[in-house]
């Protein structure tokens, strides 16, 4: 049986937007955007994932408030995308 995971909704985290089979993965690559205004820094993490017979796709990951919290949350997607939750 196929395993299934997905990627969130913009700005609505447990919102799922797309769902695929992590086998099917055949590149994927963080993007890391910063907005600097009179609020302060943060940060868009995103995700650029190219599936078996799909164009190169962007898709957004999380919102952040500093670097720190968007390396955990690439680190997150990561282990969710190789299936190893002990890792």
């Amino acid at each position: 049986m196929p395993r299934l995971i997905w990627l969130p909704e913009r700005g609505q985290p447990e919102t799922p937007r797309l769902w695929f089979n992590p086998d099917h993965v055949t590149s994927v690559a963080p993007v890391l955007e910063r907005l600097v205004d009179e609020s302060g820094e943060r940060f868009t993490l995103s995700v650029e994932l190219k599936l078996q017979g799909m164009p190169v796709m962007k898709n957004w990951l999380a919102a952040c408030a500093t670097r720190d919290e968007a390396d955990r949350a690439w680190q997150e997607f990561l282990t969710a995308l190789s299936g190893n939750p002990g890792s």
